[in-house]
């Protein structure tokens, strides 16, 4: 093939209309990811941007909104454990899965329903 992937720059979410705040406080104050600005010929579409690494979350609106029920992105996280206190702190309901080998793993809802994996491979 005369192409190739060479990986994912963004995932997409989505939330209710004017949710950017909540989407503020959830991804960028309590899991501390930094926002990025959205390009200025797409800020009146409303929603917010996160840094995540090398790749981006883009928190977009749509309605009327129904949150997925399985889809979700999987974050990779250095010290676990400690997002886990952190969000058990917060009163985030922690949801546990079947177990993967080589991995712990942990899920939670944002404030909009969306499903997110947390997970650290084990060395």
């Amino acid at each position: 093939m005369s192409f190739q992937f060479e990986g994912i720059d963004h995932v997409q979410l989505t939330a209710p209309e004017g949710s950017e705040d909540e989407a503020r406080r959830f991804y960028s104050d309590l899991l501390g990811l930094k926002e990025t600005p959205k390009p200025v010929n797409l800020r009146g579409n409303g929603g917010c941007w996160f840094l995540c690494g090398n790749q981006e979350i883009h928190i977009g609106r749509e309605e009327p909104y129904t949150p997925p029920r399985k889809a979700h992105p999987a974050f990779i996280v250095k010290n676990l454990e400690e997002l886990r206190i952190r969000l058990s702190e917060e009163n985030i309901t922690i949801q546990e899965e079947q177990p993967i080998e080589g991995r712990t793993r942990f899920f939670v809802r944002d404030p909009f329903g969306n499903k997110l994996e947390f997970l650290e491979y084990h060395v």
